[in-house]
This record gives structure tokens, C-alpha cells and sequence, in this order.
């Protein structure tokens, strides 16, 4: 931009240059750049205005998003009990209703033969995929590529309606299309040539083909209506047990703790610290599938471990050696010593039996006049003891074992003296075994890993919480959700009123109260723009109110346009249609020619970065940028104009003061002369 050159001098002659050159600039400014100020602030008036437009209709189309399958065919589930006699306060299950996967749509999902890695595909080879009833994408290879660069090439097609990724397994890379849209309507068809021939795949050809279908499509469906009998004879429980009480300061120096769950691998713990705290830290921090805690008795230590997860195939399985024996566990409870010699005799010594807080000593004879103690006669002692454990031996087919299984939940030590001392050994007390939730649905039994049972019933969840006895009759009805449809379509109604109120806002046009003064117009009462939207929504919506789908019309269930361009609700005749065809008034909504899908298939349009109110904002701000242009030229001459202007004035003002020297000098000297 120039910058101003001419310098003012209001003492350089009779003139005032500076109030003469403002003048002149004031002048020029106005009839220069009045008219494209104006303009610029009514550019700025339609972007904002557009903007507030957008956002109305951004709202309508968050509203009209919310509203899917589940909303016009909603569902509840009622838990009653026809039993007599129950002592329960609370229902034993609770159920959600098409929360669960079962009743999701699925998108086709397609998986290629497998590549050798860097397999190279030929510049100009194509292929071509249809999905549904689209017309089909063709992707060129523009040049050699790699199974990674197909995928690339397929993903940057626009509209190609699948998404494609590569999985690597012992048979090398696969390409793997999933369609965009979920539903059988939207199968994928692939025609390859050359050396993509091999992605070929057609479900309806009797060609064989190297690609195969790994997610079958699926329509969202919902739970079959109905009343099913349920009994719950057993929760399902994750393995937990307790160590025996651990004097608080004790250190663990040396051996090795493992921890396996269920069929899980083996999770070796290595703590930072030998203390307790550490060895619940590590577990912690390990991937054996448990969480550890400590809890006090007030005067020693337990440290607790607790698998993630419930069932039966949870169990745990503990091995500790060295310091870390204490923490060793068997999925059984039981506790077993080390192997013995089937004819071991014991002669020196003796064995202490720790069940929880109690603490026995055990003092073998030779119980069966054998002239030995063996340990048989150990087992007896044990036995005779009654200090909470049963007492027994297994044979591994070379080795005795003794074999203590406590009958409570006790933690159980075993620790021996000089020769018993081949005895030794600890288990951890159950708290809690692993076990399945066990149930009855209409008689047939059903057996469930957690107590959120999510395929029994298609698209129902039970969560259960409470065991039903023989006096209970529980049964859970699954029936349609009237309510839940009428709270939808309330919804719908009110999306739409509230837009047609914002836009009747911003396009609002007052007659002037004064002859010959304009009407007061908002912003955005002339633009076609708007109106064209406005047409479309109720275009849309007219065809739905005039011929529906799925044998009913939106008139029929009692939605209808009022005289101001809103809508209004019939609750009565809603009620009525939902009462009398629950599937037609939920196919009216959400099938997919259904008024819903429809119209956010058009807010998408709209609102796209392609569509009508981002191209007239963009149209707009492109002719606000010319405009800024402009004036800055304008500004730019102007400066110029005033920097002539000054310059200019400042030697008439130097002329025009030499010239009033000179009369002054000749005024004198003619003074003189007439003296």
C-alpha cells in the first residue's frame, strides 16, 4: 500500500491545505467507497445469517439422527412372579430390550485369497465394485502397486461404498472389503481383471473364487414379542481366594510366583518390591486376568486374588516356590505335598496342620501295627484331628502324594519336621469358587459364563442378580413400546416445528408503518437459497404424508402440515395406528424408504460440503474477498490522490504567498513615489 508523501504547511501561504485536501478526499471516499462498504456489510449480514441457518438446520438434523429403528419400535420387558411363598423383595433379572448385538445391522464384509508380501499388481489392471443396486466404481491402477497400494487406491475413490484394509495370517496378506452400509440390500460384487483377476467375487456366480464372505450382511431386527418362564438356580462366579494371615514387614526374597487363568497362558509376577504391597502391585500390573487386593484382620495381612472374569472355565491356578509358596493354589482346593515313596516311612519328627486361625500339631503312630509309620497312618492322624480338612492319598502311578481338601474356605498349611518334612506345603483358601450361571428359559437349561446372559434370547439381555426357589414362577414379558413410539414421533414433530420457527425468523418480512418508507426484510427473506431447502424438507415430507411406507402414510397416524407450515400430532390417532399395526407405523419411519432415512439422507445432502448452504456461503465469501480487494485498491488510490492533492496545493500556496510579497513590495514602493 502507498503511504502519503505530501506534507501540509498552513503558514506557507494563504491557503489551508489541510482542511482543503480533507474536503476533497471526504468527497472522493464517498463517491468511491460508500458503495462498496454497503456491499461489504451486506455480505457480512447473509454470511452470518447463513451461518444462523445452518445451524438450525444442523440442529434438525442432530434430531432427526437420534431417531433410528429402536425409536418407532421400541420395546419393554416386564418381570413378574405367579409363585407363591418367595422371600424375594426384588425381581431376580432385570432385561435390556435390542441393546445387545444380536440385533444390529451388519455390513458385508469380504476377505481375499492370500498375497505373497510385496506382490506386485500391473499399471492400467482395474477392478470394479458394485454394492448393491449402484452403479458400479471402477479403480485403475495408474501404476504398479503393491497389495497395500490396491487398498489405497480403492480407498481414495469417492463413492465407492466400501472401505478396504489388509490382514496378514500364515497365508500371506488379504485384502479385506467391508461395505459402508450395513443391510442385505447392500451387498459388494467385484470384476477384476488381469492381475487382480483374483479378486473376483460374485454370490450369485457359480465361479469359484479366491475371496471369501467373513461377515455375512444383516438387517437390524428387534426380540420376538412373547412371555418365556425363567428360573435362575445358580449365579455365575469368578474364582476368588485368600491367603493365610501374613505377619505385616514380611519379605518375599526368593523363588517364583505364576498365576494362570482358565485356559489362558501363564503369567509370571515379578515384583519391584519384596513386600506384600509389591507382590499385589505386580500382579496388578501383570496380564494373568486377576486383580489382587490385601485386606487386614487387624493383625495379620491376607493377600486376595480375584479372576476378571466369571464362569467355570475362569479358574485359577497359583504355583509359588520359595517365599512365594504361601500364595499357591490348586483349581481343585485341594492341597498336595510333593511325592513320596510308595513304602515311606517316617520315624523322626513331626507336622503342624494350620486350617485358617487354628493350628494343630499332628503326632502319627503306627496306627495299623505294620511296624512302620507310613503315610497312611498319617492320614488317619490328619483325620482324627477334625481340624477342617479330609485327609487322603492319590498315586501319580510312581509317587504317593498326600492330598488335603479342607471342608470350609479356609486357607491350609502343612509344615513337617526332619523326616516329615517332605510333607510340606500351603494352599490358598477358596472364598469363591468358579462357577457358570445356571438357568432355566421355558424349561430349557441354559448355562452362561457371566450373570449377563446375551444369547439366550434374540435380542434380549438378562442381568441377573438373585437365585428364584421352588416356589417362584418368574416369567418375563417382552411386548411393544407404544409409548416409546409416541415419544418419536413427538420428537419428529417437534425437530421440525422448531426449524420452520427459526427460518420463519430469519426470514421474516415487516411492512412498514410509514407511506413511502421500505418494508423491514431480515437477511435472508430474499434468498432463494433458503427457500429451496424449505422446499425440499416439505417436499419430502409431503410424499411421505401422501403415500408412506409400509402400508400407511404419515396422515394415517396422525401427522399432518398446519396452516402456518408446521405440524401437528394426533395422539389419539397415533395411539390408534400403533395399537392396530405396531410393524406399519414402524416401517413408516425407519425402513428404508421410510420418511426418516429419507430425510436424513437430505440433511446430509444439504449440510454436505458439496450442498446448497456450504456452496452459497462459499459464494459469499468469494465475492466478500473481491470486495475487500476492491477497496483496498480503491484506498490505494485514494492515498495517491491525496498525496497530489497536497503536493499540488502546497506550490500554489508557495506562488500564491510569493505573489502576496510582491504586491506588498510594490504597495510600498509605489507608497514612496507618490511621496
Amino acid at each position: 500500500m502507498a503511504s502519503s508523501t505530501g506534507t501540509i504547511s498552513t503558514s506557507a501561504g494563504p491557503l489551508d491545505v489541510a482542511t482543503l485536501v480533507k474536503q476533497l478526499m471526504a468527497a472522493e471516499s464517498k463517491s468511491r467507497l460508500t458503495n462498496l462498504t454497503g456491499k461489504a456489510s451486506a455480505f457480512n449480514t447473509l454470511i452470518s445469517a447463513y451461518g444462523n441457518f445452518k445451524g438450525a438446520l444442523t440442529t434438525y438434523q442432530s434430531a432427526i439422527k437420534g431417531l433410528n429403528a429402536a425409536s418407532f419400535a421400541s420395546q419393554k420387558a416386564a418381570v413378574s412372579n405367579a409363585g407363591t411363598g418367595s422371600n424375594l423383595t426384588t425381581d431376580p433379572f432385570t432385561a435390556d430390550v435390542n441393546t445387545d448385538e444380536s440385533t444390529k445391522i451388519l455390513a458385508q464384509k469380504l476377505k481375499s485369497g492370500g498375497y505373497p508380501q510385496g506382490q506386485v499388481f500391473n499399471a492400467g489392471d482395474s477392478l470394479a465394485i458394485k454394492v448393491g443396486t449402484n452403479q458400479p466404481t471402477f479403480v485403475t491402477l495408474k501404476a504398479n502397486a503393491t497389495l497395500a497400494g490396491v487398498r489405497d487406491a480403492i480407498n481414495a475413490t469417492k463413492n465407492i461404498g466400501v472401505t478396504a484394509s489388509i490382514v496378514t495370517d500364515a497365508a500371506g496378506d488379504h485384502l479385506v472389503l467391508e461395505a459402508n452400509t450395513g443391510g442385505t440390500a447392500n451387498t459388494i460384487k467385484v470384476t477384476a481383471n488381469n492381475s487382480l483377476a483374483g479378486l473376483n467375487y460374485d454370490a450369485s456366480s457359480n465361479q469359484p473364487s479366491t475371496v471369501t464372505q467373513i461377515q455375512a450382511p444383516r438387517d437390524a431386527t428387534k426380540a420376538a414379542s412373547g412371555k418365556y418362564s425363567i428360573g435362575v438356580s445358580q449365579l455365575a462366579q469368578a474364582h476368588k481366594v485368600s491367603s493365610a494371615g501374613i505377619t505385616p514387614g514380611t519379605t518375599f526374597e526368593n523363588g517364583v510366583l505364576a498365576i494362570k487363568t482358565g485356559t489362558g497362558s501363564t503369567a509370571i509376577i515379578k515384583p519391584k518390591s519384596n513386600t506384600l504391597a509389591g507382590v499385589r502391585d505386580a500382579i496388578n500390573a501383570s496380564e494373568a486376568g486377576v486383580n489382587a487386593s490385601i485386606v487386614s484382620d487387624g493383625k495379620n495381612d491376607h493377600l486376595v486374588i480375584t479372576t476378571k472374569d466369571s464362569g467355570a472355565a475362569n479358574n485359577l491356578r497359583i504355583t509359588g516356590t520359595g517365599n512365594f509358596s504361601v500364595f499357591s493354589f490348586d483349581p481343585s482346593g485341594k492341597l498336595s505335598s510333593p511325592g513320596v515313596a510308595t513304602n515311606q516311612a517316617f520315624s523322626a519328627g513331626g507336622l503342624t496342620l494350620q486350617v485358617g486361625s487354628k493350628t494343630v500339631a499332628i503326632n502319627p503312630t503306627d496306627l495299623d501295627n505294620s511296624g512302620a509309620i507310613g503315610l497312611n497312618d498319617v492320614v488317619a492322624s490328619i483325620n482324627a484331628a477334625n481340624a477342617g480338612v479330609t485327609a487322603s492319598i492319590s498315586n501319580d502311578g510312581t509317587q504317593d502324594h498326600l492330598v488335603l481338601t479342607p471342608t470350609g474356605t479356609d486357607p491350609v498349611a502343612l509344615t513337617g519336621t526332619n523326616d516329615y518334612a517332605v510333607l510340606n506345603g500351603s494352599s490358598m483358601g477358596q472364598l469363591a469358587k468358579a462357577q457358570d450361571a445356571k438357568l432355566t428359559i421355558d424349561g430349557v437349561l441354559v448355562t452362561s459364563a457371566s450373570n449377563k446372559v446375551t444369547d439366550a434370547i434374540s435380542g434380549v439381555t438378562l442381568n441377573l442378580s438373585k437365585v428364584t426357589t421352588a416356589a417362584d414362577n418368574f416369567s418375563l414379558s417382552i411386548s411393544n413400546d407404544t409409548s416409546g413410539v409416541s415419544t418419536a414421533a413427538n420428537t419428529f414433530v417437534s425437530a421440525y416445528n422448531t426449524l420452520v420457527k427459526a427460518v420463519n425468523s430469519l426470514t421474516k418480512q415487516t411492512p412498514s408503518t410509514t407511506k413511502g418508507e421500505a418494508n423491514n426484510a431480515s437477511p435472508l427473506g430474499a434468498e432463494s437459497s433458503v427457500k429451496t431447502v424449505m422446499t425440499q424438507l416439505r417436499g419430502a415430507l409431503m410424499t411421505s404424508i401422501s403415500e408412506g411406507a409400509g402400508g400407511l402414510s404419515l396422515s394415517q397416524v396422525g401427522i399432518s402440515f398446519q396452516k402456518d407450515g408446521t405440524l401437528a400430532l394426533d395422539a389419539s390417532k397415533l395411539s390408534t395406528a400403533t395399537t392396530k399395526n405396531f410393524e406399519g407405523v414402524s416401517k413408516l419411519f425407519t425402513s428404508t424408504d421410510g420418511v426418516v432415512p429419507k430425510l436424513q439422507k437430505l440433511m446430509e445432502d444439504i449440510l454436505g460440503d458439496n450442498g446448497l448452504v456450504a456452496t452459497k456461503t462459499k459464494g459469499l465469501q468469494n465475492s466478500l474477498k473481491v470486495n475487500t480487494d476492491q477497496q483496498a485498491s480503491v484506498n490505494a488510490r485514494l492515498l495517491t490522490m491525496k498525496d497530489a492533492y497536497t503536493n499540488q496545493f502546497n506550490r500554489l500556496n508557495v506562488t500564491l504567498a510569493t505573489m502576496q510579497s510582491r504586491q506588498s513590495y510594490l504597495t510600498q514602493q509605489l507608497a514612496k513615489l507618490s511621496k
